[in-house]
């Protein structure tokens, strides 16, 4: 057995033992690797919000996150790990094309959400309804905040959500544009993973 290999068993045994520092070294190993892998796979993406980099990161947090909570306790090497990093990336990928071209939605005057193809509105505006997403919306925030504890990416999910544009945010947070349009990335994945909990 090489050292590198034994290196990367060495960190998967302190992963699944909870040494969340562990992931950091797997990371730091894999990283090009990764997004490399991730890139090719989102070679014909037309959403260019997001990139091969934004499914590495979310794929190695939910990997990161099994093996921390005991999913994968005979994992015990790096091809393991390699093959279980690209089911999860080629899993995103599926999900985030699959995303980008479902039908469009669209809410008209009376608050009804209207599928484009659809006869039957589903009714969004009714007290039922607004107390419903409220409840979605806090706890979408709560995920926010529980990967931010600084409160910045509430902040900035509340002002997209009021329909502030990227520059707007960084206007108002004191921030590059770039930076804003990365968290907004960040959110987006972020909700989406909540979704499949």
């Amino acid at each position: 057995m090489t050292s590198d290999t034994g290196s990367v068993t060495r960190w998967l045994q302190r992963l699944q033992a909870g040494e969340s520092g562990a992931a950091q070294a797997i990371w730091d190993r894999f990283y090009q690797r990764v997004v490399r892998f991730a890139e090719l796979q989102m070679k014909r993406n037309a959403d260019r919000a997001v990139d091969g980099e934004d499914i590495a990161q979310s794929a190695f947090r939910a990997v990161y996150h099994a093996v921390m909570n005991g999913r994968y306790p005979d994992m015990d090497n790096r091809q393991e790990l390699w093959q279980l990093l690209i089911v999860s990336i080629r899993n995103r990928v599926r999900r985030h094309f699959r995303d980008i071209h479902t039908q469009k939605r669209m809410v008209n005057e009376k608050g009804l959400l209207v599928m484009q193809d659809r006869l039957n509105p589903i009714e969004i505006s009714g007290p039922v309804a607004q107390a419903e997403l409220a409840d979605l919306l806090a706890m979408l925030l709560r995920v926010l905040d529980q990967e931010d504890p600084t409160g910045e990416l509430r902040q900035i999910a509340l002002l997209q959500l009021e329909e502030y544009s990227a520059s707007a945010i960084a206007r108002k947070l004191k921030r590059r544009k770039s930076y804003i349009l990365q968290r907004v990335r960040m959110i987006r994945i972020l909700w989406q993973e909540s979704a499949l909990l």
